[in-house]
This record gives C-alpha cells, sequence and structure tokens, in this order.
C-alpha cells in the first residue's frame, strides 16, 4: 500500500509542480522507505560533453566527485537513501614529462653573432643553443624537455636590397617585324644571320607576374638561326642572379640551349644557360646548365601549347644554377628546383641571349625579367631589404636538469625526419608532413618503430620520445611520450586512465561514498566468526553460525553486530579511517532473509553508520 501511495504521489506531482524533478526527489526522500538502488555505470562520450569536458576525461579525482553528482541526480531521479553507483570513467593523470618547442628569433641569432635570421655556416649551434635557452625559453622543471628549432645556413649570406636589372615587356608597337629592326636596337645580332627572330604584337599573361600581358612578344622558330642579346640596365656582378620569363613551347627538338645571361656583346661566358627538348612522349622535359652547353634535364614533363614561368638562378660565388619551372607567380622560392647544374663561377651578368635554331624549341617568349633577388622577380613593389643565401631547418633536443638546460645523455629520443619517412610517405601515413597527428596518432607508430630500431632493448628499459606533432585546432607542436620495453614490446605510459568513483545518496543529494558491500559467504565466513566468538554469552548461539551459514532468531542486534565487527577486522584489517562498508548476511527466523548493516571505521573501531 505504500508503493501504491508513493507512485501516485509521483504521478500527481508531475503534473501540478513548477519543477517536478526537484519535487519528485523532495517527496522520495521524504518517504520512510524510499526506492533503494545499487548500479555500476560508465561514463561516454555524451556525458563528458554535457559536463563540458572536451577532452572526455577529468584533470582530477576532485573535478569528478564535483561533477558526476548531477548527472547521477538526471539518471536516477528517484532512487533515494542509501542507494549507491559505482562510476567508470577516465581521468588524467598527466604527461610522463613535459616538453615543448622554441623557434629562435633574431635577438637569439644575434647572440651567436650572427646579423642574419640564422646561424651562419661556420657557427656550431650546440655552442650558443643552451645559453639561449635559459634566456629565453621560460621557466621549467627538473625533467622536462624543450626542441630549440632553428636555421644554419649552408653557404655564403647577405643583404641585398631587391633591385630589378631588367623588365623587358617587349612594347615595340602594333606591328610584326624583326626584333632587331623594330626594337631599334636594342636587341643586336650576335651570331648567325637570315630567318631572323621575329616580334609579335601577341603578349603572354600569367595572373600576378608583373610582366604579364604587357606589350608583345619574341618569337622563336626551329628553322630560324639567328641570335640576339639586350643590354641589363644594371649589371650584377656579386650574389646570386635571377632571370625569368614567361614562354609557350609549340614545339621542342632534341635538345639545346636558348635562353641565357652573358657578360658581354659576343662574348662566350654564358651562365644559366636554359634548355627544353621532347620527353619523347610529345612533352617537354626542361634543362639547366651553369656554364656549359652540356644542360643537366629535369625529370617532370610539361604540356606544349601552355604559358610557363621560367625561373633560372646562377650563383656569382659557387657556379650553381638552378632552375624553376611554375604555372603560377609564387612569392616564396620553391624548396626543390626542376634541375640543377654547376659550373664556372665568377661570371657577370651584363646581357640576356637568346638563341634560335640547331635543335631548339618554337617558343614564344614574353615578361623578360632580371634581378638579385626571388622577391624582385615577383614585384615591382619598393621591398625591403632581405637576406639571400640557403639555409636549412634543424632541431635539437635539450633536457633540464634543475639548473641548466643540457643535452640529454640516456634515455631520450627526438624523432628525425628520416624516422618519419621509414613509417610511410603516402597520404595517411607520418613521412607525409613528418609528424604525427589526430589521423596518424604516434602510438599506432612508435612501438614498431621503436622495436625496429632498438632491437636488443631488455626488458623494463626505458625511453624519453619527443616528436612533431599537427593539431587541426593549435596547429604545430611537439609532444613526447615515455615508452617502456613490457613483455618484449615497447609500450607507451598512459596519460589518461580508466578508474572508479562510488558515489552514495546522503538523504538529500549524491556525493562521494567509499562504501563498500560485501555479502558474507555461507558458510566460510559464518564459520570464522563462530571460531572468535568465544564468550559465554554465545556458546548457546554460534552452532548455527558454523552448521547453517546463518544467524537466528534468538541472536539480539548487539549480538550481531558484534559478531560483524569481529568479521570486519578480519576482512579489512588495514581499513583506513573513515572507509565504510554495508554488510549483507541471512537471519533465520521462519525461513531465510537477507539484511543489510553499514559499519564505518572510527578511531580505529568499526561503529555503525
Amino acid at each position: 500500500m505504500k508503493k501504491i501511495f508513493l507512485l501516485l504521489t509521483v504521478f500527481s506531482m508531475v503534473f501540478t509542480s513548477c519543477d517536478p524533478l526537484e519535487d519528485i526527489n523532495a517527496e522520495v526522500d521524504a518517504q520512510a522507505n524510499p526506492i533503494v538502488g545499487d548500479a555500476e555505470y560508465t561514463l561516454t562520450g555524451d556525458d563528458y560533453d554535457e559536463l563540458d569536458l572536451q577532452y572526455g576525461s577529468f584533470n582530477s579525482e576532485d573535478d569528478a566527485k564535483a561533477l558526476i553528482p548531477e548527472l547521477l541526480t538526471e539518471m536516477y531521479p528517484a532512487w533515494g537513501n542509501k542507494s549507491s553507483v559505482s562510476v567508470g570513467y577516465k581521468l588524467y593523470v598527466g604527461n610522463a614529462f613535459g616538453v615543448k618547442d622554441y623557434y629562435l628569433d633574431q635577438d637569439d641569432y644575434t647572440f651567436s653573432g650572427s646579423d642574419l635570421l640564422g646561424f651562419e655556416a661556420d657557427a656550431v649551434p650546440s655552442n650558443y643553443l643552451a645559453d639561449i635557452l635559459a634566456n629565453s625559453a621560460g621557466s621549467a622543471s627538473e625533467g622536462d624537455y624543450i626542441v630549440a628549432k632553428y636555421s644554419q645556413y649552408t653557404g655564403s649570406a647577405y643583404v641585398v636590397t631587391p633591385t630589378v636589372s631588367l623588365e623587358e615587356n617587349l612594347d615595340y608597337g602594333a606591328i610584326s617585324a624583326s626584333l632587331t629592326t623594330i626594337s631599334s636596337d636594342s636587341w643586336v645580332n650576335h651570331s648567325g644571320a637570315g630567318n631572323e627572330l621575329a616580334y609579335s604584337t601577341e603578349s603572354l599573361t600569367m595572373d600576378d607576374y608583373p610582366s604579364s600581358n604587357v606589350g608583345g612578344s619574341i618569337v622563336l622558330s626551329n628553322s630560324g638561326s639567328e641570335d640576339v642579346n639586350t643590354n641589363i640596365t644594371s649589371i650584377i656582378t656579386s650574389g646570386i642572379v635571377y632571370s625569368s620569363a614567361l614562354m609557350n613551347f609549340s614545339e621542342v627538338g632534341d635538345g639545346t640551349y636558348f635562353f641565357h645571361l652573358m657578360e658581354e656583346d659576343g662574348s662566350f661566358n654564358y651562365s644559366a644557360r636554359l634548355g627544353a627538348k621532347s620527353d619523347g612522349s610529345g612533352n617537354i622535359l626542361f634543362g639547366i646548365g651553369a656554364s656549359s652547353s652540356t644542360l643537366t634535364y629535369g625529370t617532370t614533363s610539361f604540356n606544349l601549347n601552355t604559358t610557363y614561368l621560367i625561373v633560372t638562378s646562377y650563383d656569382t660565388a659557387t657556379g650553381v644554377s638552378n632552375l624553376y619551372v611554375l604555372t603560377s607567380a609564387l612569392d616564396s622560392k620553391p624548396a626543390t628546383p626542376e634541375a640543377t647544374s654547376t659550373g664556372n663561377s665568377g661570371n657577370s651578368a651584363q646581357r640576356i641571349g637568346i638563341r634560335q635554331g640547331g635543335g631548339g624549341p618554337s617558343v614564344i617568349i614574353d615578361g623578360i625579367r632580371v634581378a638579385n633577388s626571388w622577391s624582385a622577380i615577383m614585384s615591382n613593389d619598393d621591398l625591403d631589404d632581405e637576406v639571400i643565401g640557403d639555409k636549412i631547418d634543424l632541431e635539437a633536443g635539450y633536457t633540464y636538469n634543475g639548473e641548466a638546460w643540457v643535452t640529454p645523455t640516456d634515455r631520450f629520443y627526438l624523432i628525425s625526419d628520416e624516422d618519419f619517412d621509414s613509417m610511410g610517405e603516402a597520404s595517411g601515413q607520418p613521412g607525409r608532413y613528418n609528424n604525427f597527428g589526430s589521423s596518424t596518432p604516434a602510438e599506432d607508430y612508435l612501438p614498431t618503430f621503436l622495436g625496429i630500431k632498438f632491437p636488443y632493448a631488455l626488458e623494463g628499459q626505458e625511453l624519453d620520445v619527443v616528436y612533431d606533432y599537427f593539431s587541426s585546432s593549435s596547429g604545430a607542436q611537439v609532444r613526447g611520450n615515455l615508452y617502456t620495453v613490457i613483455d618484449g614490446k615497447w609500450v607507451g605510459y598512459e596519460s589518461t586512465i580508466d578508474t572508479t568513483l562510488q558515489f552514495g545518496h546522503d538523504g538529500t543529494t549524491w556525493v562521494p561514498d567509499n562504501t563498500i558491500k560485501y555479502t558474507l559467504i555461507r558458510n566460510g565466513d559464518y564459520e570464522y566468526m563462530a571460531s572468535q566468538l568465544t564468550e559465554p554469552e554465545y556458546a548457546g548461539l554460534i552452532g548455527n553460525l558454523a552448521s547453517y551459514g546463518d544467524f537466528d532468531y534468538n541472536w539480539s542486534d548487539d549480538q550481531i553486530h558484534y559478531a560483524l565487527k569481529l568479521f570486519l577486522d578480519h576482512l579489512d584489517p588495514d581499513a583506513a579511517e573513515g572507509q565504510k562498508y554495508i554488510l549483507t548476511y541471512v537471519i533465520y527466523d521462519n525461513g531465510e532473509s537477507d539484511y543489510q548493516t553499514g559499519f564505518k571505521k572510527e578511531g580505529g573501531v568499526w561503529v555503525l553508520n
């Protein structure tokens, strides 16, 4: 009858209360015998979202104790006093070690004596990095790691003011004619006769290239024989010389050079000789010769009848020439050229030469530029001074010993670009971009990699592994983890663990509860109590404990509680202060029934709770 009354009360309050859930809980808690439930539950992703825990875990046990009760109130609104739920959840216990990166800036390089944004070629970075980190990397705890990211020039480097030495837009009017004639000797013949180079009123275009769609163009024929050149207004005698032009090929032959730098009219001190030939399948291969007519060709096939932006460079100090074939104007020089050639150093750039015939291509050329920097090739704006020189990006790992940053001597490994490449370079593999990420997690690759890298590692050996990681939300960063050889395999440290907390209902709300629920085992646990109850008053009572595994109607509550306290000392002799138990046991009284009694450890003894 009482249960019926309770249900009717709950039902009616759904329709009459302003806050039904609050009123239902209040009504249930007010009952003398509220619903008592016992459950186990593991939090889901939706639960973490509801609690605004974006990483799907708690940062501390205290956070879990504070936040989980509100979930339990929603899940078990009708449960009341003495109900309990064991909740499984994920707890973040922290990384095995701290790690961060530090990118050197101009002040750091100045500390090393360099005026450039990078260490000079002859500098030894390790002589400076520890002091730079001490001055600039911020605070650290003993055992932390840092990865210093820096650049170093591979050869000479210098500062230039970007300057365009030649901008030839071939703006010679609306009549097609011989190039030397129409240009009024701006272009002059230096070799060959007949079948002259032609001037066309049509121009080539490419978005964002500053010499696009201006004036006319030069038309080369593979049957022509004239070679011409034009003066470079501001002669370049040092540094790197860049030359560029828009080109559209209708035919290519067996291959020879047709576009180059030269020192003076009639001189054969040619540099950065550009050539083109057939790939055998109706496409183009481009080549470069630093000073020789023997060219080094690239391996990429390019289409006929397509406009390309061709850029060549010649380093006057080293004699190295590079070739770049672009389909659009680029603010920055590509990391890898299409082809490279090394020849004589020391040539100056005084003229641009064009050569036709002798196996050369049929091609339209427009928008010729010569400059002392890549940026000046790509812009007519006034540009800031810049550093010219090749440099490479490097990194080095350091650890903090409590006093200073030092190079790790053992149990440390920094994953290199070569290591990433060894894990696969295809799309969706770490070597694609030389980092791990959400789609290429480190734990999917490092155990196998470490097993290959360190095949003789002993059981229990530990290694702090640091690596580059890319996050879609926070970008490039470094991360790391401790790996240990367990049962012959490298196993990563778990920064997030699965654990449980028990919550109990105190009659008002859910609270963290360390109560352990235990059901006495028949007949072993009862036999133990019988063996310990040696006082005379129990002489006539203990027989049923050992024989039947229960108490009977002859036992008083105090006697039962005393026996259960003895049993708890046996069950959990090292129980901490405040530990709670709810024991379930059997009493025979014209039939067997289960009973429960709560106990708590206070002052070193068990008391009723």
